[in-house]
Formats: structure tokens, C-alpha cells, sequence
């Protein structure tokens, strides 16, 4: 099992307990706005399965139709997650204005505040997690899940502004409101996540000068060999496939320049920096060590 697996079978898990403990509350207590977040929850579910077989398909290795490996099926993966979170936004403003006005019991805030508490350890985990491994999916569930905290956060807000519905009218309208302002939120970060994995899915390049710097620096114990004239990165999914173009001396042999390329690329693919691929174009320039001292 690896890692990405690993970590959503913990939020699957966490979202099938959150599902049935709010829904459960929410009939018990005649609350609707709870079951609509359980519901939300039971949605999230859906989302863990689909970045369950999203790792499982990424992680299989190059064939022939794809010689740089399945990796990119993280940003369809992601690019699902997405589209739901919009839908699932969407449903919520659509269900906004048919919710009841039925005060809840205030001891149900505390049922609220441990599911709240419960689903931003498990998100916060997930985005700690795939910002380490670089893991769209990861990154991308756990900022879904994120969308059930502000829910959660809203329902919570409304059964405490509703123990003053009596005292306060308008207070009566706070359900609808909350929930229509949470609803255009989850419809906005969800288009982000489009956006951004679909710029993932159409090839982006690295564009973090610490993580160039960081390749640079790798093979920095051979540069007395060459001078690096570029140095470019490609996202391919939780890896990185890094196109190296270097200028050696002009009477460099074949052979010299072959093993300097399989000594480069060994370092780069032996790093922790998750690189799978090393493509190195060399050209010859004369006076190499001139060009050198004049740097």
C-alpha cells in the first residue's frame, strides 16, 4: 500500500463515521442544516474512493504508450475532486432557501465542535502530507475536505445565533444565510482547484527558483566539467522529469561526455527531490575554462 492510500483510507474512514454521526444528530435533533453537512460528508466519500484509484492507476509504471509513467492521472484525479467540489457548492446554494427554522438544542454546538475539530486534523493531515510527497491528490482532498470544516463551522455558528431567534427576527434568516455565503465559497475554491489542475494536466513547468536551486545545487561537486546553461523542471504528477542543457569543452571525447551525463543524472535520480526522468543536451564550446574565469 502506499502512501497516498494509506492516508486516504484514514479520511475515508473519518468521513464514513462524520457522515452517519451528523446525519444520525440531525434527524434526532430535527436539524436540517446538519443533515445536509452530513451529506456532505457522505459526498466526501465519493471523492476518497476516486483518489484511492487515482493513486493506485498514477503509480504504475512507464509501457510502452506512456514512457513517462501514469503520473499525470493525479491531475484527472484532482480535476474529479474539483468538479464535485463546484456541484457540490452549487447544491448546497440551490438547498440554501429551503431550510427549516427549528431551533436546535445548544448542547448539539458540542457534537458540532468535535466533528469540526476531527475533519481539520484529517484535512490538515492530508495537505501536510502531499505537500511532502508532492501529491496533487493528496493536496487537492484535503483542501475538498476542508470545504466540510467550513460547513461544519456554519452549522455550528447557526445553532448558536439561533438559541436568540426568539429575542432577534431576523435572526431566523441567519441558516439561509450562512449557508449561502459558505455555498459561493466552495464554488470558488473548487473553480481554483479546476484551474490549477488543469493547467497541471496540460504540462506546467516548475517555476519555484528554491526547487531549481535545489538541482543546480545536486550537481553543483561537477560543474568544473560544464557550464549549465538551463535548467528546466516538469510536473508529472508526484514526480518530476528535469531537462538539463550543459555546454562542455569542445574537445570533450564522446565518451567523456557520456559518462559525465550518467554521473549528472545518477545524483539527480538518487536525490530525495522525487525526479524520475533526466533528459541532458550537451553542446560544445571552446575555451570552456576561459568562459569560466570570465563568470
Amino acid at each position: 500500500m502506499n502512501k497516498t492510500t494509506k492516508y486516504m483510507l484514514i479520511s475515508l474512514i473519518a468521513n464514513s463515521f462524520l457522515s452517519i454521526f451528523k446525519i444520525t444528530f440531525g434527524f434526532l435533533s430535527n436539524t436540517k442544516s446538519l443533515i445536509a453537512d452530513g451529506i456532505h460528508s457522505f459526498s466526501d466519500l465519493t471523492t476518497d474512493i476516486i483518489a484511492i484509484l487515482g493513486s493506485h492507476i498514477s503509480k504504475k509504471p512507464a509501457d510502452n504508450e506512456h514512457r513517462r509513467g501514469h503520473g499525470k492521472i493525479e491531475y484527472v484525479t484532482s480535476l474529479i475532486i474539483s468538479v464535485f467540489i463546484v456541484l457540490l457548492g452549487k447544491s448546497m446554494l440551490k438547498n440554501a432557501f429551503d431550510i427549516s427554522n427549528t431551533t436546535p438544542s445548544i448542547y448539539l454546538s458540542i457534537v458540532v465542535l468535535v466533528i469540526i475539530i476531527t475533519k481539520y486534523l484529517v484535512s490538515s493531515l492530508l495537505i501536510k502530507k502531499g505537500e511532502e510527497t508532492n501529491d496533487m491528490i493528496l493536496i487537492s482532498s484535503g483542501k475538498e475536505s476542508y470545504t466540510d470544516v467550513y460547513s461544519s463551522l456554519l452549522v455550528l455558528i447557526v445553532i448558536i445565533l439561533s438559541q436568540f431567534s426568539s429575542k432577534f427576527r431576523f435572526l431566523k434568516y441567519v441558516d439561509m444565510i450562512g449557508t449561502v455565503l459558505i455555498s459561493i465559497l466552495i464554488i470558488i475554491m473548487g473553480i481554483k482547484l479546476l484551474i490549477q489542475n488543469l493547467s497541471l494536466l496540460i504540462g506546467e513547468a516548475e517555476l519555484s527558483s528554491d526547487t531549481l536551486n535545489k538541482v543546480r545545487s545536486i550537481i553543483n561537486d561537477r560543474s568544473e566539467k560544464f557550464i549549465l546553461s538551463d535548467c528546466t523542471m516538469f510536473k508529472l504528477g508526484s514526480y518530476y522529469e528535469v531537462n538539463l542543457k550543459i555546454l562542455v569543452d569542445g574537445k570533450t571525447t564522446v565518451k567523456d561526455g557520456h559518462n559525465l551525463m550518467d554521473d549528472i543524472e545518477h545524483d539527480l535520480l538518487n536525490s530525495n527531490m522525487n525526479i524520475k526522468y533526466v533528459n541532458i543536451h550537451i553542446e560544445p564550446l571552446e575555451e570552456l575554462e576561459q568562459v569560466k574565469k570570465c563568470k
